[in-house]
């Protein structure tokens, strides 16, 4: 077959990849937008009487009017979540849950492969999922399915794992970019978000052509028009910075929250022992709960974004929709539908509903944006030349921070909200309100599948080649205190702490029985405890250990099987334990040898 012959050619081989993925992306997006528009409005429109705001279609003030069967929206919601999870965990379990980081998992540990049905089964349940009012994002699922499409596209010209997996991740872009009208902003997230702080460089490229194909077929077909269209505004004072600054920080704290929250519930849910395809039933009766008084909260969520914009604040559903003239409770009522979306996105997907995070995370960071916007304007009224203007400025900002700091992908995020909204002379206050809620969130992601450094990535574990020349015993540490199973877990924290570790070896008669880490006690340990039990009684017994004679590129291929940051090393033949190698003392070796070869 000719088209085969072009994995010869490196480049015209990813050019012509990175084509296909933009060409079925974009036929894709176009069925799965059509078909989510009409079965949304079948369901909540048809059934329920409830009209949410569609800014695609130009549809604002509809959905005002009373929902002619409002008591319908738990059980349509509960219908929605069971036919999606018995299409999912039926036919291809992996399609349940946010799509994305289920991509980002098969990038890293499953060599980028991505069964064919996956994007299938992906693309007709999140329909259910949305169209019933889950509170849940087109995001996930067009990342996943482009990462599909992108798998299968290298598969099928038999092009290797590793264009595979740059495949995978191009599709993620071009997913992401067509969807969102937003090629460059897809691009870089489908580079950076598969880690926490760092960016798959060699993916750009192939996402930027997939992603600019895909959008540009999919504007054809539906229009170039912003998917959250905005009046135009400046950012016209430095002052305003302090608000911003204000903004990013409160956008951080609610980021900790979300990725808190969201993994909370997706742990309950997997202690209930129900069939799993009724789990996310359960899920949407519970959001279709919140939905009776608080109907915002439902579907994708991008109507009331615009809305906001439009300063059209409806606090909640009693039989009517309920506004106030009176600002703070509007504020107050905007910070509580942030929660509210939270809550409702983590029942949705978190008990296992088809669905994405990221239009969940613009809602709410859109929320917290109007309350403080609001806010800051009636607190200091003299500091605010433009209410009006600022207020849709603190809107958009509070999407990019919120959403940039908890997915970490700051970058990307800003670049994606800016094309959505075409809001790009408020890039300054984005960069600081979006780098100080990245700052905020630290560890904490909604995307747990991403590590934090390319190196941290089974994908990446042949640049490390060049460590086979090494062996553990020349770059293990020596000097390394060892815990007893009888010291407390108070000393072992001290002792890590003075020795800048986050893990010792349990030692006893010169012989390794355990490894303790920094989160085992802070997580298994009550602090009531810390004093009154032993490290014995917490430790790790399942060891994974290192010899001193192995190379140091097998040790550290090991850690990334077992997700370990270090590994005890002890004598091959005597089992008694002689060092300690952790993934800093690999990286410095590593350092020290591209130094070499470079001179």
């Amino acid at each position: 077959m000719p088209l085969l012959r072009i994995k010869h050619y490196s480049w015209i081989r990813i050019l012509v990849v990175a084509v296909i993925i933009g060409i079925v992306a974009a036929l894709t997006s176009i069925i799965f937008d059509i078909a989510l528009l009409t079965y949304m409005r079948y369901v909540l429109g048809g059934i329920v009487g409830y009209k949410p705001p569609i800014p695609e279609l130009g549809e604002l003030e509809e959905n005002f009017k009373p929902i002619r069967n409002w008591y319908l929206i738990p059980v349509m919601v509960a219908i929605g979540g069971f036919i999606s999870g018995l299409i999912a965990y039926s036919l291809a379990p992996e399609a349940e849950g946010d799509g994305t980081d289920t991509a980002i998992a098969a990038f890293h540990r499953f060599n980028g492969i991505i069964r064919r049905r996956v994007p299938v089964i992906k693309l007709v349940s999140n329909i259910f999922t949305i169209g019933s009012g889950g509170s849940a994002g087109r995001e996930g699922p067009m990342a996943q399915i482009g990462a599909g499409i992108g798998s299968a596209v290298a598969d099928f010209l038999h092009l290797g794992t590793r264009i595979r997996r740059i495949a995978l991740a191009a599709g993620m872009g071009a997913g992401l970019g067509t969807i969102f009208k937003a090629p460059l902003g897809g691009a870089l997230f489908g580079a950076e978000a598969l880690y926490k702080r760092d960016f798959e460089t060699e993916a750009l490229v192939p996402a930027i052509i997939a992603s600019v194909v895909g959008y540009s077929i999919f504007g054809f077909f539906t229009g170039y028009r912003h998917v959250i269209p905005i009046p135009s505004v400046i950012f016209s004072s430095p002052l305003e910075l302090v608000f911003y600054a204000v903004l990013g920080i409160v956008a951080g704290i609610f980021g900790i929250l979300y990725a808190k929250s969201f993994y909370f519930i997706q742990n309950l849910f997997k202690e209930f022992k129900l069939p799993k395809y009724i789990k996310p039933a359960l899920g949407g009766l519970l959001t279709g709960s919140i939905g009776l008084l608080f109907p915002q909260i439902l579907e994708v969520g991008y109507g009331w974004i615009t809305t906001f914009i439009h300063g059209k604040y409806p606090l909640m559903y009693l039989g009517t929709w309920v506004f106030s003239e009176s600002w703070y409770v509007i504020s107050l009522t905007l910070l509580v539908l942030a929660v509210l979306k939270i809550l409702a996105t983590s029942l949705t997907v978190g008990s296992g509903g088809s669905g994405g995070v990221f239009a969940p995370g613009l809602f709410i960071g859109a929320s917290i944006g109007a309350s403080l916007g609001i806010a800051f304007t009636n607190l200091f009224p003299t500091l605010i030349s433009n209410p009006d203007s600022f207020i849709i400025s603190m809107v958009v900002i509070g999407m990019m921070a919120f959403f940039g700091g908890v997915s970490k992908s700051p970058i990307a995020v800003i670049v994606m909200v800016s094309e959505m909204t075409g809001s790009y002379e408020l890039l300054a206050p984005s960069m600081l309100a979006t780098t100080l809620a990245y700052l905020i969130t630290g560890k904490h992601t909604i995307y747990s599948e991403q590590v934090p450094l390319r190196e941290d990535s089974p994908a990446h574990v042949y640049d490390y080649i060049v460590l086979r020349k090494v062996r553990v015993k020349d770059v293990m540490r020596k000097d390394i205190p060892v815990l007893s199973p009888e010291t407390s877990p108070s000393e072992a924290l001290s002792i890590m702490a003075l020795h800048t570790l986050r893990g010792l070896p349990v030692v006893k008669d010169s012989k390794v029985v355990g490894m303790v880490s920094y989160e085992d006690l802070k997580i298994k340990v009550d602090p009531d405890d810390m004093d009154r039990i032993k490290v014995g009684d917490v430790m790790t017994k399942k060891l994974v250990v290192a010899y001193p004679n192995e190379t140091v590129y097998d040790a550290f291929n090991r850690m990334l099987e077992y997700d370990v940051a270090q590994l005890p090393v002890i004598d091959r033949d005597s089992g008694k334990f002689i060092g300690l190698i952790t993934r800093k003392d690999v990286r410095r070796a590593y350092d020290v040898l591209l130094s070499r070869q470079m001179k």
